[in-house]
């Protein structure tokens, strides 16, 4: 997990932004959906070298359709998602991504070196 960043925190952040009826399909697992993909993220980062294992800033630069492409397959993994499933996740995922850099800007967890 990242250095000041509260999970919790980031999944009510994110859930409220994110428009149920863009997701009709996902209705009632948006939030676990979203929870998947912030544990997915944090792991992509770290297995990546974005983060080190402290959840500090690692060596290496956060490649986006990497991660997206990562948490996709990650949540149609754990869901034992159908291809059809899986295209509705990918775009639910999209707009984590836009909700969470948002956050972390927010929070003032983004560093644009």
């Amino acid at each position: 997990m990242m250095n000041g960043y509260d999970k919790q925190e980031a999944l009510a952040f994110i859930v409220q932004r994110i428009d149920p009826k863009a997701h009709k399909e996902l209705k009632g697992k948006i939030e676990s959906l979203i929870s998947q993909a912030i544990d997915a993220d944090m792991a992509f980062m770290h297995e990546n070298g974005v983060l080190d294992a402290d959840g500090n800033a690692g060596d290496n630069y956060y490649e986006d359709d990497d991660a997206f492409e990562y948490m996709v397959e990650a949540l149609v993994a754990q869901n034992d998602l159908t291809p059809e499933q899986a295209v509705k996740v990918a775009s639910l995922v999209d707009d984590y991504m836009d909700c969470q850099q948002d956050y972390l800007e927010h929070k003032g967890l983004v560093d644009w070196e």
